[in-house]
C-alpha cells in the first residue's frame, strides 16, 4: 500500500519502517515454513522481474485464483482499465481514505484519485473493493476511521451493491521511529480492528483487514474478528508463510501491466495480488436455482445475467446479489463471481463458456455450486475476556507447543531473537530447519524453568506462551 506523503520520502520510509517492522517481531512467528509436499505453483501473469514461480498452500488447490491490483494516488487517475482487463485484471482494491502518520491527532484525509480510479475501473469490467489506509491506535479512531470512508463512499454514490470486495482496513505501520502508531499494543490495535470492521458492517458493507504477516502475527488477535470479515495479507516472497486463513495474498509491489499508469502518467510499478475463490458446492445453499446463459458471446460475456431463487422467491440482483466476471473478456473459459449483499452472503461461481456467439437459453437452469447464505445481523463484539487467563504456568512443568514460535533472549518481544546455531544439537532439532532464527516447531514438548508474565523460560531462551485470546503453548 501506499499512502500519500511527499514522493521524495516515499522510498526512504518504506525501507525504514520495514527495517523497524521486522525488530519488532513478537515472540510468535507466525508463519509456516516451506513445505513442498503441501504446496502447488501458480504463476503471476504480471511479475516480469523477481520471483518466476509462485507456491501457494494445498488448502487452496480447489480453488479458483484470481488475479487483480491494488491502487491509490501513486497510480494515475487515467489507468487504462480496458487493457489492464486484457491483460488479466479482474479485481482493482482502490485507496478511497487515508490517515495520517506524522500527525499526533488522528487526521484523515480522502484519496483525490479514488473516484476517477473507481469509475474507470467499473466502466471496463473489473471488480472492485476499497481500503482505508489506517493509523488507528485504539477502538474509537478505528471506528472513525470506517465511519469517514463510509461518509466518502456514500456521498459518491458508491453502496454495497457496487463493490464486489469489502472495504479494507489497511493496517500498517508508517512514518519510522516517529510515526503515530509508535508503541501500538496487540489488545489495542485488535480492538481498532474490530471496531473498523463493525462500523463498515453497521453501514452495510462487507468488512476485512489487510495487513503484513509480520504485523497480523505480532499485533492481532484473529480470533476476535467476526467469521466475516476478508483477511488480505501481504508478503513479498514466493510463498506467504503466514499462518492466518487470508484469501487474498498481495505477493508484490513491483508488477508491470499495460494501462496501469503511476502518477506520472508513465506506466509504473503496481501492487499485485491474487484472491482464492473455492469452487466446491456448499452443503445447505440458500440459494436454490440460478437461472442465465452459461455460453456467452464476448460482448454478453463482459456483463452476465442470472436470475437467482431462494424456494420459488426471486431475488433482485442489486439488492440480493452483485454479478461480476472473471476472465471474461475474451473467448475462453471464464467464470461469473455473484456476491451476495443485503440479508444474503457468500459468494456463487458460475462456470462460462465464452464463444464467438452466445448459445443456450436464459432459462437454463446452473447447478447451485455456490456459497450464499443468509447473513446475520449481529454483530460481533471484541471481548476482553480470555480463555488464556485460565492457564497457570509453573516452573518445572512439561507443555505443548501450539504453533510457530521464536525463542528470545529475554522475556518480552524487545529482546533479541536467539539464532538456531547458538543452541544445543538437541534443542535444534526441535526447530524449524534452515532458518537462521531458533523457531520452535508445533507439538514440540518443552519444560518451563521460569515464568515471567505470559513467558516461560526454557532450554535456550524465552517464549511467549499466550496473547490475548490466544494461547501458544498448552
Amino acid at each position: 500500500m501506499k499512502n500519500l506523503r511527499a514522493r521524495a520520502k516515499r522510498i526512504m520510509s518504506s525501507v525504514l519502517v520495514t527495517a523497524i517492522t521486522l525488530c519488532l517481531v513478537a515472540g510468535l512467528l507466525a508463519i509456516e515454513p516451506a513445505n513442498a509436499a503441501s504446496e502447488f505453483k501458480y504463476a503471476s501473469p504480471f511479475q516480469k522481474t523477481g520471483y518466476s514461480t509462485y507456491y501457494h498452500k494445498a488448502k487452496y488447490a480447489d480453488n479458483l485464483i484470481v488475479n487483480g491490483v491494488d491502487i491509490s494516488d501513486w497510480q494515475s487517475k487515467n489507468c487504462r482499465f480496458g487493457d489492464a482487463k486484457k491483460k488479466g485484471v479482474d479485481f482493482a482494491i482502490m485507496r478511497v481514505s487515508y490517515s495520517s502518520y506524522s500527525k499526533k491527532n488522528l487526521s484523515m484525509y480522502i484519496d483525490e484519485k479514488f473516484s476517477a480510479q473507481y469509475s474507470k475501473a467499473k466502466a471496463n469490467g473489473v471488480m472492485t473493493g476499497v481500503y482505508v489506509f489506517s493509523q488507528a491506535k485504539n477502538a474509537t479512531e478505528g471506528a472513525k476511521e470506517a465511519k469517514f470512508a463510509v461518509n466518502r463512499l456514500k456521498a459518491l454514490g458508491i453502496g454495497p451493491k457496487d463493490l464486489n470486495l469489502p472495504v479494507y482496513m489497511d493496517y500498517e505501520f508508517a512514518g519510522g521511529v516517529l510515526g503515530r502508531m509508535r508503541g501500538l499494543k496487540r489488545t489495542d490495535a485488535t480492538n481498532a480492528a474490530v471496531a473498523f470492521c463493525n462500523t463498515v458492517k453497521a453501514a452495510g458493507y462487507q468488512p476485512g483487514i489487510y495487513a503484513n504477516t509480520t504485523f497480523f502475527g505480532s499485533y492481532l488477535t484473529t480470533s476476535q474478528l467476526a467469521s466475516d470479515v476478508d483477511l488480505w495479507c501481504a508478503q513479498y516472497y514466493n510463498r506467504n508463510q503466514s499462518a492466518v486463513n487470508y484469501s487474498k495474498w498481495q505477493y508484490s509491489s513491483s508488477a508491470r501491466i499495460n494501462g496501469m499508469l503511476s502518477f506520472t502518467g508513465l506506466q509504473g510499478n503496481i501492487d499485485a495480488n491474487f484472491w482464492y475463490l473455492n469452487k466446491k458446492t456448499a452443503k445447505s445453499p440458500v440459494v436454490t436455482k440460478i437461472c442465465g446463459k452459461t455460453k456467452l458471446s464476448v460482448s454478453d460475456a463482459k456483463a452476465p445475467k442470472f436470475r437467482l431463487y431462494n424456494g420459488n422467491t426471486l431475488l433482485k440482483e442489486g439488492v440480493d446479489y452483485t454479478v461480476g466476471g472473471i476472465r471474461n473478456n475474451a473467448v475462453g473459459n471464464g467464470y461469473a463471481y455473484i456476491k451476495g449483499i443485503g440479508k444474503y452472503g457468500g459468494y456463487a461461481l458460475v462456470p462460462l463458456k465464452i464463444t464467438k456467439k452466445s448459445e443456450g437459453k436464459a432459462t437454463d437452469v446452473i447447478s447451485c455450486a455456490n456459497y450464499l447464505t443468509k447473513a446475520s445481523s449481529v454483530l460481533s463484539k471484541y471481548s476482553s475476556t480470555s480463555s488464556a487467563s485460565t492457564i497457570k504456568y509453573k516452573a518445572g512443568k512439561t507443555y505443548v507447543i501450539q504453533d510457530y514460535l521464536n525463542i528470545r533472549k529475554g522475556a518480552g518481544t524487545n529482546y533479541a531473537r536467539v539464532l538456531r546455531k547458538n543452541l544445543s544439537k538437541s534443542m535444534q532439532s526441535k526447530t524449524v530447519s534452515g532458518n537462521k532464527y531458533a523457531v520452535l516447531k508445533p507439538g514440540t514438548k518443552v519444560e518451563c524453568l521460569k515464568v515471567s508474565g505470559s513467558w516461560i523460560k526454557i532450554s535456550g531462551g524465552w517464549i511467549c506462551c499466550k496473547l490475548g485470546n490466544e494461547v501458544y503453548v498448552k
